[in-house]
């Protein structure tokens, strides 16, 4: 958040920091390969939704690296990629799962959500005070970076 605010963004998208959140219905090997040294290796890749998103690297994402064919469309890609998901898991393989995973990825913490919430406003206002520009947009209550 400090590197976004540092950068000059106004926002910053945090969903890869709630995946490890207890309250998160990400599977057991998603959580453990976002908290361990995997997190450090993202890619973009359209494989698993037919969109470009980045991801954790695992056995389905390598799949790139073989072949040059763009996958389908959403939603036939994400479809396709999510049996062949449930497939290799039937099969305890639990590389071929979307973990989507941004470029903050090795910052997730497992925490409850909402003590994830209070961290980050509490890392926002170090931030704020230590002096990085924040601009609000007109339409953010001034309470919206309270906890409470």
């Amino acid at each position: 958040m400090q590197r976004a605010l540092r950068l000059g963004a106004i926002a910053a998208q945090l969903g890869t920091a709630f995946v490890a959140c207890p309250e998160s219905s990400a599977d057991e090997a998603y959580r453990k390969a976002l908290t361990g040294p995997g997190a450090h290796h993202t890619r973009l890749t359209r494989l698993i939704s037919g969109r470009p998103a980045r991801a954790l690297l695992n056995r389905f994402t390598a799949l790139q690296e073989i072949s040059d064919r763009l996958p389908p469309d959403y939603p036939i890609a994400y479809d396709a990629g999510k049996a062949l998901h449930a497939a290799a898991k039937a099969r305890n393989e639990h590389g071929f799962g979307a973990q989507w995973a941004g470029q903050g990825a090795p910052l997730a913490r497992a925490m409850p959500a909402a003590e994830l919430i209070a961290t980050l406003v509490r890392e926002f206002e170090i931030a704020r005070i230590a002096g990085l520009k924040f601009r609000a947009p007109a339409s953010l209550a001034a309470d919206a970076f309270t906890a409470g």
